[in-house]
Parts: C-alpha cells; sequence; structure tokens
C-alpha cells in the first residue's frame, strides 16, 4: 500500500510521553451500570459517567457492546471535549435535514457544526457509527481546541486501502499521539462498528490528552511540558567557554528560546535557565517536531546543565569544548 503523506492540516501536533503518563483528574467510584461490572473499560467509563459527560441507555445499563449512533457519538465528543456551542441565533435544523431542534441530541449537532466538523446536511442521528467515521471526527474536534505536538511516524494500516486521505490523515494523528492503537496484522477494522464501550475509551482518554497537551490558539505562551535539553561547550577565548542550550522536542519551527539566567554553585557547576518562546502572531509552521538553540558564556572549568523556566526542571549534559 502506497503511504499516504500527511496533510498540512495534521496541524495540531511532538508528544512529551511524561505529560500522557500524567493522572486525570476524573474521579472514579463503583460501577454505576450493572452490565459494565469486570468490563476492562468500567473504570474509564463510570469516570465519564460521574462527571457528566456520558450517559447509559438507562439509569443502570450502558450496553458496552452495542452499536453507536451518530447521536451518541457526537454527544460524547462534544460533552467529553468540552466542545462551546457559538452564540449566532442558528439552529440544529438549519444544518441538518433530520435533526429537530426539539430532539435531546440537537445542541450536539449543532456544536460540533459549528466547531467544524464535517458532518453531511442529510445525516441520520440514528444510523450507527463506523470506527473510522468515529475516529475521523474525533480527530476534528481535538485539532478545533488548539495546537498539539506530533511525531510524525507513519504506521502502516494492513485494511486501509480505502480509506480517504482525510481518514488516513485522521488515524495517523491518532496513532501518533497514542490515542489508538493497531490491533492483529497492524488492522484497524475502519468500517465495523463502534461500540458504545469502544468510544467512551477514546472520549477518556482524548479529554485527557486535550486537558493536558492541547495548546489553544488563541495563547501567547509556549506549552508548557518537560522539555529536552542539552549543553555543549565549546572554547571561545582565553579562559571563557561558550555554552549552547538545545532544545529538540519543540512543536514547530516557530519556537525559539532565550537564556533568562545563569545560577553558580559549588564546585564550578552551573545551571542556565531558559525560555521557550511561541511563534509570532499570525505565523504559519508546519506542526513538525522542531529544535532551537540559544548561546551564553562560563568562565572555562565550569560544567553545565540547563533547566527550563516554562515547566518542571529537565537536566541536560554538558560536555567542555577543547
Amino acid at each position: 500500500m502506497k503511504k499516504t503523506t500527511f496533510q498540512k492540516r495534521a496541524t495540531k501536533i511532538t508528544l512529551a510521553c511524561s505529560i500522557l503518563a500524567a493522572t486525570v483528574s476524573f474521579g472514579a467510584s463503583a460501577s454505576a451500570f450493572s452490565d459494565l461490572k469486570g468490563h476492562a473499560a468500567e473504570t474509564k467509563i463510570n469516570a465519564l459517567h460521574q462527571n457528566g459527560i456520558i450517559n447509559g441507555i438507562t439509569s443502570d445499563k450502558f450496553a458496552p457492546k452495542s452499536k453507536l449512533t451518530y447521536a451518541q457519538g457526537l454527544q460524547f465528543i462534544v460533552s467529553g471535549l468540552k466542545l462551546a456551542p457559538v452564540k449566532d441565533g442558528s439552529k440544529a435544523s438549519d444544518h441538518f435535514d433530520k435533526v429537530k431542534d426539539s430532539a435531546w441530541y440537537a445542541s450536539a449537532f449543532l456544536t460540533a457544526k459549528q466547531s467544524g466538523l464535517a458532518l453531511d446536511k442529510t445525516i441520520d442521528p440514528n444510523a450507527a457509527m463506523t470506527r473510522i467515521q468515529f475516529a475521523h471526527l474525533l480527530t476534528q474536534a481535538l485539532q478545533s481546541k488548539g495546537n498539539f505536538p506530533v511525531t510524525l511516524m507513519y504506521a502502516e494500516i494492513t485494511d486501509g486501502g480505502k480509506l480517504t486521505t482525510a481518514e488516513m490523515n485522521s488515524l495517523q494523528i491518532l496513532f501518533n499521539t497514542r490515542l489508538l492503537t493497531l490491533e492483529k496484522n497492524n488492522t484497524f477494522r475502519p468500517y465495523d462498528p463502534v461500540t458504545r464501550a469502544e468510544a467512551a475509551v477514546l472520549i477518556y482518554d482524548a479529554a485527557k490528552f486535550a486537558k493536558e497537551v492541547i495548546t489553544p490558539d488563541n495563547s501567547t505562551t509556549a506549552p508548557a511540558y518537560e522539555y529536552e535539553s542539552a549543553v555543549t561547550l565549546t572554547k571561545a577565548g582565553e579562559g571563557v567557554n561558550k555554552a549552547t542550550v538545545t532544545v529538540d522536542n519543540l512543536p514547530n519551527p516557530g519556537y525559539g528560546l532565550a537564556i533568562e539566567r545563569i545560577e553558580f554553585g559549588a564546585n564550578k557547576t552551573a545551571v542556565i535557565y531558559f525560555k521557550v518562546t511561541p511563534p509570532s502572531a499570525g505565523s504559519m509552521n508546519l506542526q513538525v517536531i522542531s529544535s532551537a538553540s540559544a548561546d551564553t558564556y562560563l568562565p572555562d572549568g565550569y560544567t553545565a546543565t540547563a533547566k527550563s523556566v516554562n515547566s518542571p526542571a529537565s537536566s541536560a549534559s554538558s560536555s567542555a569544548g577543547k
């Protein structure tokens, strides 16, 4: 199968694995649904329910193996990712032929449409969603939230030959952010119906990812996470070394680096504090992992480490120049 090239719009994307390892704030409690006892997704589904994000088909049944409808799926996505409606006076029926404004899911359809999700005017709210349809809409919802970094590693999907470029692009984003994993023989089963349990797990993980990783489009600060930094020392003159701090896991080439201060310690050690600066307002940058460097100077004989002022401390190695 020919490899599909990422669309430039795979905009919102480097993964900081340490961030993803952090615990989500959703609370968990005893099972709210009698048909989830012992289910692998029990904890995540109950946490979503306790936080008012999803509901069961009855007060005590979740129906984890049941097919997810578009009405249910869009409600999951809008609630889970906290997509905000736009007060423009429009109604769901203005955009969809089969969505009544009085329906319980009408607001989810309208909000999803306003958030830029690709939904056909003739969509049937009661139709079952496939795995690729849910994944594609979920990716669009994540992208609507702001910028997030992603490693551009291509995942070969053996049963993805009939996927559109846009659908393949969405799957690659979800695989690279580790929100999805391939199954046996690198399959995804894109056209199988997505179950309510499968969708709920994806929503839980995506909501966690959105909270911890995504930087809103209107943010004026750099994303705060553990930066991978290194310090290289080279001879600059008699008794002076140039210290070059390099950060390798920046979200795109628009991010820069500035030295904030140097703290000198015992035994000729120094800590160089750096700041990651965000791209210029209005600039367009391809979302690929990038690096940036900044220089300062130290007395000869000193070793140095680097720490970010944007995030928790990140140590770095140093090497002395000749």
